[in-house]
């Protein structure tokens, strides 16, 4: 998993698909309790360490500590320290508005699409008002 995964928090939970192709993007933790890919209105459940291949496999969740994460900084370039929620591809983007929910901060800079960068791991936080 990387030598960044320091005091790394995390939690077994099933898929709720095929989820093999989003290791290191957002997931968010849908009704049945299972996790599914992350949107821009989702609420963050952290960051799939693994790549469960079908719905029903369990998929490893970092909750907390140091891990990677897919990025874009494209469009708004992500510095060391910004606040990142999730786009429509579960990917981190930078977040400015106080009130937005994010779920990790971003401890390295990105200025591209599909970039993985470490980032602090805080699910369902909410810049401050």
């Amino acid at each position: 998993m990387g030598d960044n995964m320091q005091a790394l928090q995390t939690v077994n939970k099933v898929a709720s698909d095929n989820l093999s192709s989003y290791q290191y993007h957002f997931m968010t933790l849908e009704t049945d309790e299972e996790i599914g890919l992350a949107g821009t209105t989702s609420p963050l459940a952290g960051i799939l360490l693994d790549d469960p291949d079908a719905q029903g496999k369990a998929g490893l969740l970092a909750i907390g500590g140091i891990a990677w994460l897919i990025v874009d900084g494209n469009s708004v370039n992500i510095a060391a320290g910004d606040k990142l929620a999730a786009n429509a591809s579960g990917h981190g983007v930078k977040t400015v508005a106080d009130g937005d929910d994010y779920g990790a901060v971003a401890q390295q800079a990105s200025t591209a699409d599909g970039d993985r960068i470490s980032v602090q791991v805080v699910p369902n936080a909410q810049r401050g008002a």
